[in-house]
């Protein structure tokens, strides 16, 4: 056999910990399996043409039962209880479905399996019946990074499921918990998702949506698509509950999708966030719906005046339509000469001179496109000068919101009797005099 069509699947060291069936009737290990990304690296290679065609290869000698079965429930999506003590197998199988390899791996070792949803019950035919689902079982959780107390206060407050835990002061980093098998899969994916190096020094924290119209599952995929998809989460029936510290620092912004997205018929709804260049999100936001579109709504997120990101929900047959329309609204407009700024006295030039240098670390606009005039005032003991832009109408207007926002800026410049009827103020830009006296540009 060709190594590339081979997965060699190795032994490595399992989870720690017992379980006990209450009544003590009998006694048998249960190791709880579930599968989770960090199990990935127990799969060394898997042939990617085979994995196309949804079947894989295994070939494994002397390896850990739980180590294969943990592999194969990655490929499965599934998570795996083993209610048999474990042993070493050496299991060969080629091109064949997952649930296949599964089903061939069992019988070799004379065991069976039921399953209920995405939770696969594996152990001896004799202690599998129809109600075990239903039965509590007790199962160690070791931890590595968060203290057992931690995820005690979480899956007692937060999770709402049927289980007990336990919590034993000379063991910090190990929690007992009793419940389902069902229960059990959900604590696991608890602890997969805190259980990390960045939590080890922090107080355990995390955010719960609520999920009113939509499933959490399908938020979950509205979010991956506006570029704010949780990688550590748990789903809970209408709640989800968020661990991504990345993700809690814009939570403002989870919050505002969630509140538009779970009130649309979002289920067959297209989201995508789209990234303009050349104008703000507040204008694309106010030019789009001039196009009168049906069932189309967008959402900015905070500064939609500074912004460049719109996100946009509609039908699936009109997403090329509005983004279409998005594009020939981002396009790059004519330049204009427009007066932004004004100062006087003896340090109008620095002044100026240090507004237009923050002003292009702000906007992106170069540093050349702005201007500052000569002395307006006719008086060299009190200057007045001037800071002109030249620019497109869209950057105009960004660089008239940030001067509103540190002060200094205008919108239309009066200076009042000069003298001559015009004043020249730099390269083809010129004030004129009005009827009263005063001069504009």
């Amino acid at each position: 056999m060709k190594e590339s069509n081979t997965c060699r699947l190795l032994a490595a060291a399992g989870s720690s910990g017992g379980t006990r069936w209450p009544g003590g009737a009998r006694r048998i290990s249960l190791l709880v399996l579930l599968l989770t990304a960090c199990f990935s690296l127990l799969l060394c290679a898997v042939n990617p043409c085979a994995a196309q065609a949804e079947t894989i290869t295994i070939d494994v000698r002397d390896a850990d039962t739980r180590e294969v079965l943990s592999a194969l429930a990655i490929k499965m999506g599934v998570s795996i209880i083993m209610a048999a003590d474990p042993g070493r197998i050496t299991f060969k199988v080629e091109d064949v479905s997952p649930v296949r390899a599964l089903e061939l791996l069992l019988q070799s070792q004379n065991l069976a399996y039921l399953r209920e949803g995405n939770v696969i019950v594996v152990g001896c035919p004799d202690t599998l019946h129809e109600h075990f689902f239903k039965q509590l079982i007790l199962t160690r959780f070791d931890l590595f990074f968060v203290k057992a107390c931690e995820v005690k206060g979480v899956i007692e407050k937060e999770l709402g499921l049927p289980v007990k835990s336990v919590v034993f002061d000379n063991n910090p980093h190990a929690i007992w918990v009793q419940g389902t098998p069902q229960a059990i899969a959900k604590v696991r994916e608890l602890v997969t998702a805190v259980d990390i190096p960045e939590n080890e020094a922090l107080t355990l924290d995390f955010r719960t949506v609520y999920a009113k119209q939509l499933s959490p599952t399908r938020l979950l995929e509205l979010l991956s698509q506006t570029g704010l998809s949780p990688t550590r989460f748990v789903v809970l029936k209408n709640r989800l509950l968020v661990f991504d510290r990345d993700i809690l620092n814009r939570w403002a912004e989870v919050e505002e999708l969630v509140r538009t997205l779970d009130c649309l018929d979002a289920r067959a709804q297209t989201v995508f966030l789209f990234r303009l260049e050349n104008i703000t999100a507040q204008d694309a936001e106010a030019r789009l719906g001039v196009f009168g579109f049906d069932d189309v709504q967008t959402i900015t997120f905070n500064y939609p005046e500074f912004s460049q990101e719109i996100l946009v929900v509609c039908p699936p047959e009109m997403e090329n339509e509005v983004r279409t329309a998005l594009i020939s609204l981002d396009g790059a407009r004519e330049k204009i000469r427009v007066p932004v700024a004004r100062a006087e006295g003896e340090h109008a030039m620095s002044e100026l001179n240090a507004k237009r240098h923050l002003i292009s670390e702000l906007t992106g606009v170069p540093v050349s496109q702005m201007h500052i005039s000569r002395n307006l005032s006719g008086d060299s003991q009190n200057p007045f000068r001037v800071l002109w832009v030249e620019e497109t109408p869209e950057k105009v207007k960004q660089i008239e919101e940030v001067l509103a926002k540190i002060g200094g800026g205008y919108r239309s410049l009066v200076v009042s009797h000069v003298g001559p009827q015009t004043l020249d103020v730099g390269p083809q830009t010129v004030m004129t005099k009005s009827p009263s006296g005063d001069f504009f540009f």
